[in-house]
């Protein structure tokens, strides 16, 4: 069984709490379409999300740890080649949560996790062929092939090197998620498995000499909008012309398969 893991931004840190719980409840009906109802989907939160989509695969988490500051991350004079002291803060806040959700997932009998970013979608076929390939204790899987959506297009856009980009992409197997013990571990590095997605593959092989193999299908959809705190929405803008091009060449009409597969709608 899969457990996926959504954490929540604190509704102190959203630019727009209400468009960030409608895409959440998009989140959570994409993931909730699984071909397969052996799976479990836990949400991590500060504040509880305000979503009318109810399904009893889904339990929520209130997250009981204290803000973590920069001055409190003991690893950060080595992370901050990579991060600014607030992209710091948010990631240590987002992989805590992430971590927490995969000790209730282990706790649940859960055999692979996989984080999930609250304005992401993914297939509907990941738990079934989780589920399917459970008996070869794999150490689990690197999805690569994905999408690009721009909220209202169109036209979706086809990655394949999503991982790269978008941390919605991992598919792991339990004893290889470490659990710190929250109250005495503040490295970075100890939670942000999930969250140095271009580098979790290459990780497992470093920490763990395990291989993550490839996932055979498209398995989930990155969403471009103005609430990304990567800013992925503004740098696309700022070429529009290339950004078109690009789409005219590797783009395709967004079809009925793919929105009843990932379970894209719009807001």
């Amino acid at each position: 069984m899969i457990g996926f893991i959504v954490p929540i931004t604190p509704k102190k840190y959203s630019k727009d709490w209400r468009l960030a719980n409608l895409m959440l409840e998009r989140t959570v009906r994409s993931i909730c379409n699984q071909t397969s109802r052996d799976f479990k989907l836990l949400i991590v939160y500060n504040d509880k999300p305000e979503i009318e989509f109810i399904d009893d695969n889904i339990h929520y988490i209130s997250y009981p740890c204290p803000e973590i500051k920069i001055s409190q991350i003991e690893d950060f004079d080595y992370m901050s080649q990579w991060f600014t002291v607030t992209f710091a803060e948010r990631m240590m806040d987002k992989s805590r949560k992430i971590t927490l959700g995969s000790k209730v997932a282990k706790e649940l009998g859960c055999n692979y996790l996989m984080a999930i970013d609250s304005d992401d979608m993914i297939s509907n076929k990941i738990a079934q062929y989780v589920n399917e390939n459970i008996s070869s204790n794999l150490p689990g899987w690197r999805i690569s092939s994905g999408y690009l959506y721009k909220e209202g297009s169109p036209l979706i856009e086809k990655n394949c090197q999503i991982w790269a980009m978008n941390g919605s992409t991992h598919i792991i197997r339990t004893d290889l998620v470490n659990i710190p013990q929250f109250e005495k571990d503040f490295k970075l590095l100890s939670y942000n498995l999930f969250q140095q997605h271009a580098y979790t593959y290459q990780r497992l092989i470093d920490f763990h000499n395990e291989k993550l193999s490839n996932f055979p299908y498209p398995g989930t959809v990155y969403l471009i909008h103005d609430l990304n705190y990567s800013e992925i929405s503004k740098i696309l803008s700022a070429n529009k012309i290339k950004r078109f091009i690009k789409l005219l060449w590797k783009g395709r009409w967004l079809s009925k398969k793919i929105k009843d597969e990932f379970g894209i709608y719009p807001i």
